[in-house]
């Protein structure tokens, strides 16, 4: 029982005030959705432990159910399917929301299987993990660089359709082999396979994300095996592999080593996992670290450019980070519209203060000091906070009086019904 409470509460965490949520809890649990938001939005925790005990209790039915073969029903409804526009790339991408007992299983299933995935996952995988970010990828790849492990070269090559065409077969004959004995996370992973559509692992889902890292870290320790003899010395043909989910940024020594590395480690994914590889970039030689300063220097503008890894929306290099080109035309056309706009009225749009914000964390983490100073991103930055912190108070001021108005009308109707 207490797989089943520390996954609810794990699913729950930031949850509670979401629609979908307390009609869940409603419907579940018994209790009335105003009720248990008016009494809950104070952190009173009273409710919130006795939802999770109720769920945890149903949820352990549940599985017993799964587990004896016994049919559900429609108590889990099918996964739905939403096409959404990346606004990075422009790709458009099918993105799935989960019905909420098939998060909960997702969860249980998850939370068994912590053991196995602290000890599979490599410290170079990131995206999806907690603790390791777009920031943690970055600076881990520039201490990479930086330090004295021979890396000249670099590659990088991603999955194709990686979640598509990574099926639940595979993941779980993987599992399988690491812990045969636990036959009812075994099963449960088996039922959630058959409602998966396709039968391969869905994006945006919780534990799917998890079980591709998982797989996707056999690709990487195969890769770290690869090497050959040299007056008997064993010479890698891959010094790092930093990972971002699917992306893959190979760093070695030689340009042989690393065309090598390719080549079997696309033949390993066919044969292993059933996928296929691309490569984004061919092989780059890097710059050394004083002809990086050297260049930066000398040069001016453009001209000051060095060659580096493109991963997690970084430009990373030996001796300095920079955003990736993509992303800084992006935000300079924010910087630009927005320091117009506060220059005519003397605020922003609480769209372009968002904005604003979310470009912000690329400033601060690479070095674009000429950036801040060029397109006032200081200011900007002190004045979409402000935008954005008197929109929070307006709105939850609005929420908090809806929520009142909600409470009220339950308390009253309860009135009449009592004294009836």
């Amino acid at each position: 029982m207490q797989l089943y409470t520390e996954a609810v509460s794990d699913w729950a965490a930031g949850k509670w005030a979401r629609g979908d949520v307390l009609t869940f809890i409603e419907e579940w649990v018994g209790i009335d959705r105003a009720v248990f938001r008016m009494q809950t939005m104070d952190g009173d925790c009273a409710l919130k432990i006795e939802a999770i005990d109720v769920i945890a209790g149903t949820l352990s039915d549940i599985i017993d159910d799964i587990l004896e073969g016994r049919d559900l029903g429609d108590l889990i409804g099918p996964v739905t399917i939403d096409a959404r526009i990346d606004g990075l790339s422009g790709k458009t991408r099918e993105i799935a929301t989960l019905d909420i007992w098939h998060q909960l299983l997702g969860h249980v299933v998850k939370t068994s299987l912590d053991p196995l995935f602290s000890a599979r996952l490599l410290p170079t995988q990131h995206a999806s993990i907690p603790g390791k970010d777009q920031t943690g990828l970055k600076k881990q790849a520039n201490r990479y660089l930086r330090r004295q492990l021979g890396i000249k070269f670099l590659c990088k090559t991603d999955v194709r359709s990686a979640y598509k065409t990574l099926m639940y077969d595979r993941v779980i004959e993987l599992i399988e082999k690491e812990i045969p004995r636990a036959k009812k996370t075994l099963k449960l992973l088996r039922y959630l396979a058959t409602l998966a559509p396709g039968g391969h692992l869905i994006i945006g889902g919780y534990l799917d994300a998890w079980l591709f890292n998982f797989a996707m870290s056999y690709a990487i320790r195969y890769a770290y095996t690869l090497g050959q003899e040299r007056r008997g010395k064993f010479m890698p043909f891959v010094v790092r592999i930093e990972a971002y989910m699917d992306d893959f940024g190979i760093l070695g020594r030689t340009v042989s080593g690393l065309q090598k590395a390719r080549k079997k480690l696309e033949k390993w994914f066919a044969d292993n996992l059933g996928l296929q590889i691309k490569y984004s970039t061919d092989i780059i030689k890097l710059d050394e670290m004083e002809a990086e300063k050297d260049k930066g220097r000398r040069e001016k503008g453009s001209e000051r450019a060095c060659p580096g890894l493109d991963m997690g929306g970084y430009l990373i290099h030996r001796s300095y980070i920079t955003m990736r080109p993509r992303v800084f035309l992006r935000a300079r056309r924010q910087w630009l519209r927005a320091w117009k706009e506060l220059k005519a009225t003397g605020t922003l749009p609480l769209f372009r203060a968002y904005k604003i914000v979310a470009y912000n964390g690329h400033i601060k983490q690479s070095d674009s000091y000429r950036v801040r100073r060029t397109y006032h991103t200081r200011d900007l930055l002190r004045a979409a906070k402000h935008v954005i912190s008197y929109h929070a108070r307006q709105d939850a001021r609005e929420r908090t009086e809806k929520i009142y108005a909600a409470y009220q009308r339950h308390e009253h109707s309860k009135a009449r019904l009592c004294s009836c």
